[in-house]
């Protein structure tokens, strides 16, 4: 069964039995009860660009071990990349990352979460590592009926209460979703201020927008930075970024090419460069166009490598990823709630 790799997380939350309006609202006293006599389901990438659905029966859990009913995912590189046929047979990574859900069962009553809050039946978490067993090859390992977890693309996942997971009750779905590029975004953002010494006087140019550039804007207007350019080369995206704080917008597609930009940049800025670049786009804003926005004592943060974005970042990011994944301290996580909650109010008549 063939599907696009954007569809993969959809079909399996449609088929996974949940209510569609417990999938979408965000209510705690309308939780389903588990009964425990459920039927795992994941999709499973049994060849490359082929998924299949399995079905399997619910294991038991360990001590430290919670199962998670799964709410949502986000697609990692690496499936991508094995989906498009670019890693070679029995390579195979587990399906999915950044997941979120509901815990559905304890394995004990004292487990907490990585920042030492007691866990219950009916949190809502985010998890920082992968789901599932050991990787293995295609074939019967990963497809055959009771083989167990294969990632976040299913309606149940298995966690270690002692990973990175993070109860996460007063974030909407949306914004749990977010939290892997949001903590990306919101640590290169907050190092880049701090070592750049930036404030509320200092110029920002912001190259890129869509949702790493639009996450970088509105991380800089909490931090009180206002000053901001966003440059990009699409009308909405440029409309968006408007919306989240910035003050002009330019549009590089315009006629003169980079010349009429850097007109434009210094005409915004008094006659002067950035102090800061954030590239969140590749080619034609690469590190080159970066450079000639930026004045030499100013900074630039190439989003587009902390992110993997392009197909050579992407390899780059794969290549330098520790065995055990990116790691960030549990004060990474609560920066990074800390601010999404603080975006939802201030940014809540975006889109309306």
């Amino acid at each position: 069964m063939d599907l696009k790799i954007d569809d993969i997380v959809k079909q399996v939350l449609s088929e996974v039995g949940t209510h569609k309006e417990n999938r979408t609202a965000f209510t705690l006293e309308r939780m389903p009860v588990f009964t425990g006599n459920e039927t795992g389901k994941s999709a499973v990438l049994v060849s490359p660009e082929s998924y299949e659905l399995k079905e399997y029966k619910l294991p038991e859990i360990g001590a430290k071990e919670i199962l998670v009913e799964v709410e949502g995912c986000c697609v990692s590189p690496s499936d991508t990349i094995e989906f498009m046929k670019e890693k070679r047979v029995g390579q195979a990574s587990l399906l999915g990352q950044q997941g979120t859900g509901r815990i559905v069962k304890l394995g004990s009553p004292s487990l907490q979460d990585a920042a030492g809050t007691a866990l219950k039946v009916g949190d809502r978490v985010v998890a920082v590592k992968k789901a599932g067993t050991a990787a293995s090859a295609f074939g019967a390992n990963r497809g055959s009926a009771g083989s167990g977890f294969h990632g976040w693309y299913s309606n149940y996942v298995v966690l270690r209460a002692d990973n990175q997971i993070y109860q996460v009750n007063d974030l909407d779905l949306e914004s749990r979703l977010l939290t892997e590029t949001v903590i990306a975004v919101n640590s290169a953002v907050q190092r880049t201020v701090k070592l750049g010494h930036l404030d509320s006087s200092k110029r920002v140019i912001v190259l890129g927008c869509g949702l790493e550039g639009l996450t970088a804007i509105a991380i800089l207007n909490c931090m009180g930075i206002y000053n901001i350019i966003a440059i990009d080369g699409d009308e909405q995206a440029l409309k968006l970024a408007i919306e989240f704080g910035a003050r002009e917008s330019i549009d590089y597609r315009n006629k003169n090419g980079i010349s009429a930009v850097l007109e434009k940049i210094q005409k915004y800025f008094g006659g002067s460069l950035a102090d800061a670049v954030f590239q969140c786009t590749a080619s034609p804003l690469g590190r080159s166009t970066a450079k000639r926005f930026t004045k030499s004592s100013g900074s630039i943060c190439e989003l587009e490598y902390v992110l993997g974005k392009s197909k050579t970042a992407i390899r780059h990011y794969e290549d330098s990823m520790p065995a055990g994944g990116r790691y960030y301290t549990t004060r990474d996580y609560e920066d990074c709630f800390k601010f999404m909650k603080k975006a939802a109010v201030q940014f809540q008549d975006i889109g309306k």
